[in-house]
């Protein structure tokens, strides 16, 4: 194993339990290479993630928690 997996294998290891549900998702897609992860987003696609951080920063428990997500 070379030494940034093994850092990296060290950083999962060292996650909560109760957060390692949210790199799921995330290590799912970077294993995945038919999943293309979009990069150049548009000032109208930045302008909607960040209205969308700043609801869900504003009302948290409005949205589902990522565990439920199936």
């Amino acid at each position: 194993m070379n030494a940034l997996r093994q850092e990296l294998h060290t950083y999962i290891d060292d996650i909560p339990e109760s957060k390692l549900i949210a790199l799921k998702p995330l290590l799912f897609a970077l294993a995945d290479e038919s999943i293309v992860i979009e990069s150049n987003l548009t000032n109208e696609e930045y302008r909607l993630v960040a209205e969308g951080m700043a609801e869900y920063r504003a009302n948290p428990n409005r949205f589902v928690p990522l565990e439920n997500v199936k």
